[in-house]
């Protein structure tokens, strides 16, 4: 089978940010499948471009196997609504032009947003070559941005946005949610269930083979990781709130900030205003370092904030967090929170409380060191047992297998266990 994979940002663990696409893609190659992967040049996270790509409007290569086709885009896209558009939409002009001169006989045509512009050149190239299109969703569209702040309920964008995706789920054979959310999300815009496959982010590989962590180094204060995004959807603040109560109380708990986004800047201007000692801001760096990170940590952290569409979200990164074998500290209600309780990897408080998620870090940071080794060990134990992510990606190809050739994609259970239920996938 041919698989032919759009997908915008499309990372490898050596760099920075999430890797799902290049672990599916390759997952896909080792079953013996062909996969052209039509991407673009600009690194999200460092906003750069690799001096290889630059001034080129395709450039075509192997990576482990997979035939990769780098498209062109406008790099700007932070700073303004204005140019992540112009990112989007110049990366769907330069992507439909290379799924149509690059990606030759497709069996199956796939197509993963974020954004929801990619789904453009997906439909494009399966129509055109008269093949199946799947159409992937890590996020609900247009709500996700209204939520986030990004799209105005009422602006003539969002209305847009909502045509769009209405018209890409009408012409997708398939669709794939990244959380339970997504799908029933999916289900309640009037696409039959049938139609709809929940494949979730998992743990990569190499995570698995890196075994357990080392035992924590000693040291004079209990550090608490955050690793991911700096956006506004990531409610950081509140884990500065938390910091601020500690340092106040002289608790010998340090923060760290590993990852980049539009608030960082911001982030971390108020730690040096506020006078946090115990804060330190990293910047984004490759995968396989941030997962070091989480390892060489005592505990990691991760918060929502206090909104019903919250409760959807199941960021990417909490996949990594347990994957890790450290406990996971979660401010969160809904299927985050549920995940965390599932596998006993530590404590979990509401969103928006940041004096509780001060008091759950401090009560974990007092706890014995073998209690906190056996919070970490459930966890990794459990998301090894549940969502490792060469599983999921052969049940991913099962279904594009059946599209494919014309048959049904329905399946029936749910790799985690359930049916699909509310969630949001982040990084």
């Amino acid at each position: 089978m041919h698989v032919v994979y759009f997908v915008q940002y499309f990372n490898l663990p050596d760099e920075p940010g999430g890797s799902r696409p290049y672990q599916l893609a390759r997952a896909l190659v080792d079953a013996g499948h062909r996969v052209t992967l039509v991407t673009g040049a600009v690194n999200h996270k460092t906003l750069t471009v690799p001096e290889r790509y630059r001034r080129r409007l395709f450039v075509t290569e192997e990576i482990d196997g997979i035939r990769v086709v780098r498209c062109w885009s406008y790099a700007g896209i932070r700073g303004s609504f204005r140019k992540r558009l112009l990112n989007f939409v110049s990366f769907a002009l330069t992507a439909s032009l290379g799924g149509v001169l690059r990606a030759r006989r497709p069996d199956v045509v796939y197509a993963s947003s974020t954004p929801l512009t990619v789904g453009v050149p997906g439909w494009l190239t399966a129509t055109l070559r008269r093949r199946p299109f799947v159409f992937e969703l890590r996020d609900l569209w247009p709500e996700s941005a209204v939520v986030a702040g990004v799209l105005d309920e009422r602006a003539p964008a969002t209305r847009l946005a909502s045509r769009l995706a209405r018209f890409l789920y009408r012409r997708a054979a398939l669709l794939v949610g990244v959380t339970r959310g997504i799908c029933d999300g999916l289900v309640a815009a009037g696409v039959p269930r049938e139609r709809v496959l929940f494949v979730p982010n998992g743990v990569d590989d190499w995570m698995v083979a890196a075994g357990d962590p080392p035992p924590p180094a000693p040291r004079e204060r209990f550090v608490v990781i955050y690793c991911g995004a700096h956006g506004r959807w990531n409610g950081l603040d509140q884990v500065l709130d938390a910091a601020a109560i500690l340092e106040r109380r002289g608790a010998p708990v340090a923060f760290e900030f590993v990852g980049d986004g539009d608030e960082r800047a911001a982030l971390e201007e108020r730690a040096r205003r506020e006078g946090l000692r115990h804060v330190r801001f990293h910047g984004a760096v490759p995968k396989r370092e941030a997962f070091d990170r989480l390892r060489a940590a005592d505990a990691s952290i991760v918060v929502t904030w206090d909104h019903p569409f919250q409760r959807m979200v199941l960021a990417n990164k909490i996949f990594d967090y347990l994957a890790a074998g450290r406990p996971v500290v979660v401010g969160a209600h809904g299927e985050m929170a549920d995940l965390v309780r599932e596998a006993g990897a530590g404590p979990v408080v509401p969103p928006g409380r940041p004096d509780l998620l001060a008091e759950a870090i401090e009560r974990l940071a007092a706890r014995p060191v073998a209690e906190r080794d056996a919070l970490g060990r459930a966890g990794r134990a459990y998301i090894l047992s549940h969502y490792q992510r060469r599983d999921l990606a052969d049940r991913l190809a099962a279904a594009l297998g059946r599209v494919a050739a014309g048959q049904s994609a329905a399946v029936s259970g749910d790799p985690a266990g359930g049916a699909p239920t509310p969630g949001k996938a982040r990084g």
